[in-house]
């Protein structure tokens, strides 16, 4: 780190000669010439592509085929690496600064290389499909993607060795002391490393897909997935460890190798334990489907978040430990103090967290029940670590914490065995004994061995209470399976029978009435009009 700063600062320092050691005019002058030479760049360009445009439809060509435009980038940039070497001409700058814009300027090129060679790679996709059939199929498309990745290496390779031994001036000095069999044995190290995590993933991933249509060994499969990356980063490792042992390096650059050996193993083992968590949820997800547990989907979702959790957090702790180099009991002591302070000011959230664990482990409801909590009537949708959602009747999406969850009384509409009706049917007073009988009975013949009955719970009719109004025989059934409106079109189906048995047996439905009698008072003298041949109680017909 102190390096980085000893360069940052020295790099400071000339700039501020530069800019002393220079006149106003020059800087102008310099940006001018790269304004211009953009200016020219893009003007030139876009005519000559007019005219090539122009040229191959004359010709009868395809303009898309014949699209030069990815010439473009690689093109700017070696020209603004031109410009860069122009503008630096009119400048008075120190020797260093001017080895860092030599650097910065082959760098460009450098890249500009690189841009161009993988863009003339790409054409030989178009090259393969311009040949015919027959030649085409001697030359698949995995094979020819297995050319263009080899030749890509090979092109970074080359520019990376041409760009380091042109500036000899950027690197330290310790790069220069090993003969080139060392630097030729490193990149032999790195293709071969390459090349067995090429053919190591396309092995493992042929077996996936060969293990795909079968559900027998689904957990294979699901080892294989998990274990494409971490050895990838095995691999990676090993080329660095090989670096290491082939140079002696400086102190400092050898911590840092060390580091990152440390690193890559850590992120091979945390990422191999966190896809392995994959299977561990296969095997609860199946678990979860049969008739005879009791864990559901909820569970398998809070278990797979919950080991995730765990896996990135203790994966953290060695990755901070191989960065820093600390020991765990110091990591574990600052990890403890800021889980402390942590803890204190999520209370909240970690109320809901353990609301959510005892929702799972009591099991209450599950995803898709219909819940009356806290007066919402709903379906659950959605079981979290901090809230449930709870989607109600007319619609509207309910957010309950799960540290209310946890204590509020539920009412499990979902989990009722069967749905009960309890009705009164009232009839008219004056209704004789025997139609009353029949009342009851016709209920009882409606109700016989009807649908949706359980054995266990038959219907149940009673002639049962004498009402202000009305004679009352009140009607309780169940109805199974609790569907709510296969239960409604029943219930309208009996409830249509008793009123067309009722009209058959002219039995009245009672209706609320009410009579009203009224004290005989001398300041308000009741008038009374009798009709013809009516007399008032306690008088006698003079006709007897």
């Amino acid at each position: 780190m102190s390096g980085w700063q000893a360069f940052f600062d020295r790099l400071s320092v000339l700039i501020h000669q530069a800019v002393a050691g220079n006149e106003l005019w020059r800087f102008i002058a310099s940006l001018g010439v790269l304004v211009i030479g953009f200016l020219i760049l893009e003007t030139l360009w876009r005519s000559a592509n007019r005219q090539a445009k122009a040229s191959v439809e004359k010709k009868g060509l395809d303009p898309e085929v014949w699209n030069l435009s990815f010439l473009l980038p690689p093109l700017r940039l070696a020209f603004t690496a031109l410009l860069l070497r122009l503008a630096e001409v009119i400048l008075v700058l120190p020797v260093q600064l001017r080895h860092i814009l030599h650097g910065l300027e082959t760098m460009i090129v450098a890249l500009a290389i690189i841009i161009l060679c993988f863009q003339l790679i790409a054409l030989l996709d178009r090259l393969r499909l311009a040949l015919p059939t027959d030649l085409q199929e001697e030359f698949p498309e995995g094979t020819l993607a297995n050319l263009q990745s080899i030749v890509r290496i090979t092109v970074i390779i080359a520019v990376a060795v041409g760009f380091t031994y042109t500036q000899k001036a950027i690197f330290p000095e310790w790069l220069w002391r090993y003969s080139w069999w060392r630097y030729l044995l490193i990149m032999v190290v790195i293709a071969i490393a390459y090349l067995a995590a090429r053919l190591i993933s396309k092995f493992l991933a042929s077996m996936t897909a060969a293990l795909e249509e079968s559900e027998e060994q689904a957990r294979m499969r699901l080892v294989l997935q998990a274990a494409i990356w971490p050895i990838r980063l095995i691999l990676a490792t090993v080329a660095v460890y090989a670096a290491r042992g082939i140079f002696s390096l400086p102190q400092t650059v050898d911590r840092i190798a060390g580091g990152v050996i440390a690193v890559f193993s850590t992120l091979a083992v945390v990422l191999f334990v966190y896809r392995l968590l994959a299977v561990l949820e296969y095997e609860l997800t199946k678990y979860a489907q049969r008739e005879d547990t009791a864990v559901d989907q909820t569970f398998v979702q809070m278990v797979r978040i919950f080991t995730r959790v765990i896996v990135i957090a203790v994966g953290a702790i060695y990755l901070l430990r191989a960065i820093s180099g600390k020991p765990m009991s110091a990591l574990l002591a600052g990890l403890g103090i800021g889980g402390l302070a942590i803890a204190l000011a999520s209370q909240d959230t970690l109320k809901n967290f353990f609301g959510s664990i005892v929702i799972m482990l009591d099991k209450p409801f599950k995803v898709g029940q219909r819940v009356v909590v806290e007066g919402n009537d709903g379906v659950v949708e959605e079981i979290g670590f901090r809230s449930t959602r709870v989607r109600t009747l007319t619609g509207h999406l309910v957010t309950v914490p799960n540290e209310k969850m946890a204590s509020a009384n539920i009412e499990n509409i979902g989990r009722r065995p069967h749905i009960r009706r309890l009705s009164n049917i009232t009839i008219t007073y004056d209704t004789p004994l025997e139609k009353v009988e029949k009342a009851v009975n016709i209920i009882r013949d409606i109700l016989d061995n009807h649908e949706g009955m359980d054995p266990d719970f038959p219907p149940r009719v009673f002639f049962n209470e004498f009402n202000d109004a009305s004679l009352n025989i009140i009607m309780v059934y169940w109805y199974h399976p609790p569907d709510y409106w296969l239960f409604l079109d029943f219930s309208e189906n009996v409830n249509l029978q008793i009123m067309r048995e009722f009209e058959k047996e002219g039995i009245e439905f009672a209706f609320p009435t009410t009579t009203t009698y009224l004290a005989h008072d001398e300041r308000r003298p009741l008038s009374i009009s009798l009709s013809s041949g009516a007399c008032l109680p306690g008088q006698r017909d003079s006709r007897e």
